[in-house]
């Protein structure tokens, strides 16, 4: 089961974008108000308050990263989510995955899997589908996993009619394997 704050359910991006601004906010805060303390106590930047301020900027600086990345990054949208609703019921299923690579970032609004198949829609414009499809390739076997199809789709309509196949497919339902592949999406996810 998934709880409510926990990457792959719905609303985990924004809930985390507003998580890391405050956290990065207070970062600052703390690094600001050691300088400041420092510098009205001393009356000059040659303390160690200053020395904790200006160290205190680097851990700051790495959540102010993390915020830029869910800044950018777009969740699952309240529409497609009604849209979604319970027609994925029986499958394994994810939302708001957004994956990261050197090249380019993909962003799975949401995601479903039964075997060794998974279906995904994409609300993300420019989705390169190929560099989307070949970078999972790669994760999947740097971690042991074979013969995964991943289908991402932009259209809702066929996007829909592959949930409904893999609905009534006569696969092997295997929830064990399905939660190792979507957990493995999960931890490749902001």
């Amino acid at each position: 089961m998934l709880w409510a704050n926990q990457k792959g359910t719905y609303g985990y991006i924004k809930r985390q974008r507003r998580w890391e601004i405050i956290k990065t906010a207070a970062m600052f805060a703390v690094s600001l108000s050691l300088y400041l303390a420092g510098y009205i106590a001393t009356k000059s930047n040659k303390n160690l308050l200053t020395l904790a301020a200006v160290l205190g900027c680097l851990p700051a600086s790495k959540s102010a990263v993390n915020m830029i990345m869910f800044i950018r990054a777009k969740g699952c949208s309240e529409i497609l989510r009604e849209a979604i609703g319970d027609k994925a019921a029986g499958l394994s299923e994810r939302y708001d995955l957004y994956l990261t690579s050197y090249a380019k970032n993909f962003q799975i609004s949401h995601l479903v899997m039964r075997g060794k198949s998974a279906a995904g829609i994409t609300e993300q414009k420019d989705f390169d589908e190929k560099a989307c499809h070949q970078h999972l390739k790669t994760l999947f076997a740097q971690n042991g996993i074979h013969d995964v199809t991943v289908r991402i789709f932009r259209d809702k309509d066929k996007y829909f009619e592959k949930v409904k196949a893999l609905q009534e497919s006569e696969g092997k339902d295997d929830r064990e394997y399905d939660g190792k592949v979507l957990g493995l999406m999960e931890d490749l996810s902001l």
